[in-house]
């Protein structure tokens, strides 16, 4: 008896799995971010490596929510020529996109959410061995536009800009492009 209640479980979870999986999607990025510091002028002079992986729920053709990490690299610059700088910026967040779909295959969005954003800064004093670290995160409002490809059902292509609400005096966006994977 418990064999065949088992084997039913087992049965239903595998036929009814993909019902419930419809409409999820997982995804990874790659691009830039910008990172500008106004008190302490830290622009880098180039632009940083940024990364983020991202899930979501797909309500209809015109709307989703999505959580995701991003990490936005690491800015570095001289302060006054004295000290050394850096600020490293991670971020979780939520976010709802508004999507238009012009074909089956393309779509533009818009993005508006939240972040909670992490910023590590070190200051290290030219030719002495004195460094001091402090971590800080607060939370923030996101905006962003994109636009989407889908290869087919599942696969799709997409590139998009973010902003992010400043942290302090820091300036946070990013350039990606990255991939994503419907169920």
């Amino acid at each position: 008896m418990k064999q065949n209640t088992l084997a039913s479980l087992v049965l239903s979870t595998l036929i009814a799995s993909p019902v419930f999986a419809e409409g999820f999607y997982i995804g990874a990025d790659v691009g830039i971010s910008k990172m500008s510091e106004k008190t302490m002028n830290l622009t880098p002079k180039k632009n940083n490596a940024a990364w983020g992986i991202n899930g979501g729920y797909t309500f209809s053709p015109y709307l989703a929510a999505e959580l995701g990490y991003r990490d936005f690299g690491k800015a570095e610059g001289k302060y006054h020529g004295i000290y050394d700088a850096s600020i490293k910026a991670k971020a979780v967040q939520a976010s709802v996109l508004a999507s238009y779909p012009f074909t089956d295959a393309f779509s533009v969005f818009g993005r508006l959410g939240i972040a909670r954003i992490k910023l590590t800064n070190e200051l290290n004093v030219n030719g002495v061995q004195h460094a001091s670290s402090k971590e800080d995160s607060q939370t923030k409002g996101l905006f962003g536009v994109g636009a989407q490809y889908a290869f087919n059902k599942n696969l799709s292509l997409r590139a998009e800009y973010n902003q992010y609400a400043h942290v302090a005096d820091l300036k946070l966006s990013t350039y990606t492009v990255g991939t994503n994977y419907s169920f």
